[in-house]
């Protein structure tokens, strides 16, 4: 059920129903020069129009946080980067107001890897106020399913070129992908370091990216994800 398409007497009638909230939450920055700037709200979008689909009468989907935390990649063209602390706080008073709405499950579906710190801080405080907080980094935590798909992984690399191509191929231009297999020696913090270590704004191998492994990746973490939940609901939470 989205959020966005509800009036206030609808709205009410799922806050008797529904204890579950899912929450995108993208940013805007470069993905490549063949990925649309948005890849990563539009990924998590993708995963939520699967979920909706099979479990819409049991959760809501929140409208998505647009903007993230950009640091590394900064320097490339459309990259807007927005602090830790104020993606921290922000994230925080929308579960906190989703809380006081009477929602027990918070769910932060990231499709951004500089989001993590923040989204770990928010979640501790939104779980404060004593309700469930999950956190899917959907590229991390499926892991294991994308390589039974891919090849390998990276920013706007094999698996999340293909993810964007299921979500939004009139936006990606696949005759502009690049590879690029560099890494840092360590985890080093320097001004505009990503000009070095994500070179053409991208890691891995963006040109065995593909929609049809695309939807496969979409199918497989979205069905993990509502996998998950029933679990959560069950209150079946140790493996």
């Amino acid at each position: 059920m989205k959020m966005m398409n509800l009036n206030q007497a609808k709205f009410k009638e799922i806050q008797k129903k529904i204890d579950t909230v899912i929450i995108p939450i993208g940013t805007i920055e470069a993905h490549g020069e063949h990925l649309p700037l948005g890849t990563d709200v539009l990924i998590p979008e993708g995963l939520v129009e699967k979920i909706e689909t099979k479990m819409g009468e049991k959760v809501l989907i929140a409208p998505t946080v647009n903007y993230g935390h950009v640091w590394t990649l900064a320097a490339y063209p459309g990259s807007i980067n927005i602090s830790t602390e104020v993606l921290m706080q922000y994230v925080c008073e929308i579960g906190q107001a989703f809380v006081k709405a009477g929602f027990k499950n918070i769910v932060l579906l990231n499709g951004h890897g500089g989001n993590i710190p923040a989204l770990t801080t928010a979640g501790e405080r939104i779980a404060d106020l004593d309700v469930q907080v999950i956190t899917f980094n959907w590229w991390i935590d499926f892991k294991n399913e994308i390589l039974q798909i891919c090849e390998g992984q990276g920013h706007a690399g094999e698996d999340e070129t293909s993810a964007a191509l299921a979500v939004a191929e009139e936006y990606c231009d696949m005759s502009l992908a690049k590879e690029n297999n560099r890494q840092l020696i360590a985890n080093i913090k320097r001004k505009n370091i990503g000009l070095l270590s994500y070179q053409y704004g991208l890691s891995g191998e963006a040109t065995k990216g593909s929609k049809e492994k695309g939807e496969k990746i979409l199918e497989s973490v979205a069905d993990r994800i509502m996998e998950i939940l029933e679990q959560i609901w069950k209150d079946e939470i140790i493996v």
